[in-house]
């Protein structure tokens, strides 16, 4: 089981939506949010905690920040957050608490990215390799998404948590 826990302003449902509709084709996803419980999909569990102020105390977990969002006051050293590059506000609360972390946005620094752009799909860039949650190195590529409604700023931090959930050790055309 892997808990996840995303923060960030409660009117920003992308996230939510993200996980719901494409995390449960792979993993059964258990969503705790202030709309509610839901359970659904098949595979390994995932926990996600959806709040604007969580109070997280698991190491080894996944801190997930919808693009506005503040970093809580006290996390686990052993923790991975998903942040935006572009957010001045987050990148420095990170680096002060000293935690891992992959950034995602425009900036030429940002650790996932994208490369292109068409009405239908944004080309994803992991620019620098990762380390999966289950130890597997993922290197540099590239891969598209469909945006269907959705943003880039959702789309490249749910593509950062689909590469960090590795832990089903499948090929990267099954990972989208």
């Amino acid at each position: 089981m892997t808990d996840i826990f995303v923060t960030g302003n409660k009117k920003d449902t992308e996230m939510e939506e993200l996980i719901k509709n494409r995390l449960s084709k792979n993993y059964t996803v258990t969503y705790i949010s202030r709309s509610g419980f839901s359970k659904s999909g098949n595979g390994y569990n995932l926990i996600v905690l959806d709040s604007d102020k969580p109070a997280i105390n698991v190491d080894g977990s996944i801190l997930l920040m919808k693009e506005n969002g503040i970093v809580p006051e006290n996390l686990p050293t052993d923790i991975t957050a998903i942040i935006n590059a572009d957010n001045e506000t987050q990148l420095k609360a990170v680096q002060k608490k000293g935690i891992r972390t992959v950034t995602c946005g425009t900036s030429t620094t940002a650790t996932i990215s994208f490369s292109s752009e068409t009405e239908e799909r944004l080309t994803i860039s992991l620019n620098r390799g990762i380390t999966a949650l289950s130890g597997k190195a993922i290197e540099p590529l590239e891969f598209p998404l469909e945006k269907e409604i959705y943003n880039r700023y959702p789309l490249m931090s749910f593509a950062a948590l689909r590469l960090l959930l590795d832990d089903f050790d499948s090929e990267l055309g099954k990972l989208m």
